[in-house]
């Protein structure tokens, strides 16, 4: 009863989604006491504390802070891990908090995160496809690093299968549900406001992982490695399209304007590139498929003039910087804390010249985003 009762009343105890801990605190300690004395009176033993550890409630954005920022729709919260795992992620979490918490040199990102998403290989060391991974900083500070075979080249392969496969689903009246309406391809958009401009006129969609599990799974606890911040801190998958003259003009990823979120603002990216540049494949990457070698594209690189790098797409390969000035493990960084533009990560998507240019992100936020993006 007492369960029940707080499981329906416990949304009254956060301020628009982000709960007030010491608040929450408080409250569970009484409820526990209630709980602890009703069981005793029954004649009954209370159980351990931990028994009575009133689950997490994940309370969606408001609509006028939400205004579909992110794209993102909601899904159910991923299952509870195990006390032991529970644990050993924490403390692994920490781990790489305290790494990017601090300015290091380009041996040290290489070794941590081959260490983190390879489990120590780097250099000459192949995945199952055959993709050889390793790490490349273009940046040591701010950090910004090509992870290069980070997805296998088959999982990019579904992604935009589920991207462009089947119609969307209608429900009982004929009409088309939001959730489907999610996946197929929009023009892209920008902003708070969700706006179209010339700015960026690429096609967009966002996948949630009913409809490619593994692949999205697997991208998600991958770069929930990277950078320390779980998957539920994770928007849904959102992929790209890009075609001839299409493009995506000098922008951050993280706006002040994020900040109002009930999830916080974008502190990272980690941005998978799902097929190769022509410049990529010529330089070996390119793989044969069943029908042949994959389609390439030309053009399409992304630029930051910051580092006077443009890189070139390489299929399976994840960019990743943080976007902001703050980021965890640095002195005074708190989860609720005001982020900063870090605008020495300012980037382009320069025109495709030629085919098609496919990419997905993963935007991961402070605190918990509320879409049920889960890991392995």
């Amino acid at each position: 009863i007492f369960y029940a009762n707080w499981s329906s009343l416990s949304p009254f105890f956060h301020r628009g989604g982000i709960g007030m801990r010491n608040e929450e605190s408080l409250t569970n300690k009484a409820m526990n006491g209630l709980a602890s004395l009703a069981l005793l009176l029954l004649g009954t033993s209370p159980p351990a504390v931990e028994s009575f550890s009133f689950p997490p409630v994940v309370v969606p954005s408001s609509s006028s802070a939400r205004k579909e920022a992110t794209g993102s729709t909601l899904g159910a919260a991923p299952p509870s891990a195990t006390a032991s795992s529970s644990r050993t992620d924490d403390a692994r979490a920490a781990e790489t908090e305290s790494f990017w918490g601090e300015p290091r040199g380009e041996r040290e990102i290489v070794d941590f995160v081959s260490d983190a998403v390879f489990d120590g290989e780097d250099g000459a060391n192949a995945s199952d496809d055959g993709e050889r991974r390793w790490v490349e900083v273009i940046s040591a500070e701010p950090p910004l690093l090509i992870v290069h075979g980070f997805l296998e080249r088959e999982y990019c392969d579904q992604i935009i299968d589920a991207t462009l496969g089947g119609p969307p689903s209608t429900d009982s009246s004929g009409s088309t549900s939001a959730a489907a309406a999610k996946h197929r391809l929009r023009r892209s958009t920008m902003g708070a406001e969700q706006e179209e401009t010339d700015h960026r006129t690429s096609s967009t969609a966002w996948i949630r992982e009913d409809r490619c599990p593994l692949p999205l799974r697997t991208f998600a606890s991958r770069a929930s490695s990277l950078s320390g911040l779980p998957p539920g801190n994770m928007e849904n998958l959102q992929v790209v399209r890009y075609q001839p003259g299409e493009e995506f003009q000098l922008h951050t990823d993280h706006l002040d304007s994020f900040n109002e979120f009930d999830c916080g603002g974008r502190l990272c990216t980690c941005l998978v590139y799902l097929n190769d540049s022509e410049e990529s494949a010529t330089k070996g990457s390119s793989r044969m498929t069943e029908g042949g070698e994959d389609a390439t594209f030309t053009g399409g690189e992304t630029e930051f003039p910051e580092f006077d790098a443009a890189i070139p797409p390489t299929k399976g390969s994840a960019l990743f910087f943080w976007n902001t000035l703050e980021r965890p493990g640095s002195k005074g960084y708190e989860r609720d804390m005001f982020l900063n533009v870090d605008l020495k990560l300012r980037h382009a998507g320069l025109p495709v010249l030629s085919g098609e240019k496919w990419v997905a992100n993963r935007w991961i936020h402070p605190r918990n985003f509320g879409a049920g993006v889960r890991g392995l």
